[in-house]
């Protein structure tokens, strides 16, 4: 048995003062790490209490508050599998993991509880509440006292949370206690988030966590990045103000347009290929003083690589591609392997199985003879004396990707993907911005039969990846 391996062991390494900032929502108060702990606590007797420790799950699909932080906290302490959901996932995708995880207490908002009424297996959890209850109690903020943090095995499940499933079916992906405390130390060594003490700013509930975990505060942006949540980043007292920025490229071209926390120290991007020409508009726009950093990943294994970002750009010009397709070298702790079909990979922070769905185990995890997990990335790569460069899904054909990108330079954007018509081996462009230039597109390319105008729909997670099946 080893001590919970789980993210908050990192917040131990170093003794961190109550007044520290830990969380500032966008759209609610700033917190303290005095203030987290506390609310944590409660949680902890709370649960205890409940008669709920470990062994047993949670399912949380509340907002993202202190009060949910605080609660993930005393859950992966007491050693209770966190399940985590969002409202977008289709219940149908979610519903044999609950039923199988058979959870005693649902923790959701108002919103939550009214999605979660539409599925059998969330209406049969005996307890709902919420993660604000659960946190009830008096708040000691000044207190140092620990979390009780309960022995349970490394490999034990701390946290279950869903792939987007733009690419077919939603996935639990499962994170044990020694992944996520070996994703935290991959994430912090490895992008160089150890000489940053100032607030990060972040849309990705999960690096808030490894923020925390870390000791650091962050500055969190909702879901919908309405125009009040980035209007408030100008007006942030001192204490409060980011160096650092975790985002897709989606929201970068959002902050941009907002003219907001210019004085950004590092950006790292990751979520989704980025666009050279956007690249390029955040280097004039925040200036040669800020480190920019592409990051490529999965929800399966994050991070996989790192390259400096001003780099990755001009790697991909000098080889003529429209998007940012090198993507650097392994970061520490990860082995690769790639083969014709793509690229695999391994490590302590690789998610080793699935929950509730046995196909896809079988279709992107194989064991090898030392027992190692390793896990398809379902991406294309080529590998050179640089790194590694980005050749496509593996469910596109070598030649198709390098279409579609021929037509990305040829358009000036990506918003348009190649497909197949059903049955038939002929190629269809999909995309937007398209009818008016369909004459030049199909004298340019033979090999397309057909051009269809259509909206794209990106992925609801990141907003950057198109979702194909979406927006056929």
């Amino acid at each position: 048995m080893s001590l919970h391996g789980n993210t908050m062991e990192l917040l131990w390494e170093r003794e961190i003062p109550p007044t520290a900032p830990a969380f500032f929502p966008l759209d609610g108060d700033p917190s303290d790490f005095g203030t987290l702990l506390a609310l944590a606590r409660n949680a902890e007797r709370n649960l205890d209490r409940a008669g709920i420790g470990p062994g047993e799950g949670v399912l949380l699909a509340d907002s993202v508050s202190v009060e949910f932080y605080a609660t993930v906290m005393a859950l992966l302490s007491r050693g209770v599998t966190v399940l985590l959901v969002e409202p977008f996932l289709p219940l149908s995708e979610i519903d044999s993991i609950v039923s199988k995880m058979k959870p005693r207490l649902f923790l959701a908002s108002v919103m939550g509880r009214i999605w979660g009424l539409r599925s059998a297996a969330i209406r049969r959890v005996p307890t709902w509440s919420s993660a604000r209850s659960l946190c009830s109690g008096p708040v000691d903020s000044s207190s140092r006292k620990r979390l009780q943090s309960m022995a349970v095995p490394g490999d034990h499940p701390g946290v279950i949370t869903f792939t987007s499933g733009t690419t077919g079916r939603s996935k639990g992906v499962v994170r044990t206690h020694e992944g996520l405390s070996a994703q935290n130390r991959a994430i912090r060594i490895s992008g160089g988030f150890e000489q940053f003490q100032k607030p990060d700013l972040a849309i990705f509930a999960n690096l808030v966590l490894a923020n925390l975990g870390m000791g650091r505060g962050t500055v969190f942006v909702p879901s919908r990045w309405k125009a009040r949540h980035l209007n408030r980043l100008a007006h942030l007292p001192p204490m409060w103000r980011p160096e650092t920025l975790s985002a897709g490229p989606a929201f970068l071209i959002r902050l941009m347009e907002a003219g907001v926390a210019r004085d950004l120290r590092s950006i790292h991007i990751g979520g989704a290929l980025s666009d050279c020409c956007d690249l390029e508009k955040a280097f004039d726009h925040f200036g040669p003083g800020t480190r920019f950093l592409h990051v490529y990943g999965s929800s399966e294994a994050e991070p996989v690589a790192f390259s400096d970002a001003r780099d990755a750009v001009r790697f991909s010009r000098e080889k003529g591609f429209f998007q940012t397709l090198y993507l650097g070298k392994p970061a520490q702790g990860i082995e690769t392997s790639v083969s014709s079909e793509g690229l695999w990979v391994t490590g302590d922070h690789v998610c080793k199985r699935y929950s509730g769905n046995d196909d896809e185990v079988l279709r992107n995890k194989r064991t090898d003879s030392t027992g190692r997990v390793w896990h398809f990335m379902g991406d294309r790569v080529a590998e050179d004396e640089a790194g590694f460069w980005y050749r496509g899904r593996s469910f596109q054909s070598p030649s198709e990707f390098e279409l579609e990108q021929s037509v990305y330079r040829f358009m000036g954007h990506s918003a348009a993907f190649i497909d197949r018509e059903p049955g038939s081996d002929r190629l269809i462009l999909r995309g937007e911005g398209l009818r008016s230039r369909t004459p030049e597109l199909l004298r340019q390319f033979a090999e397309i039969h057909s051009v269809i105008e259509t909206r794209i729909v990106r992925d609801r997670r990141h907003r950057s990846r198109i979702d194909r099946g979406a927006s056929r």
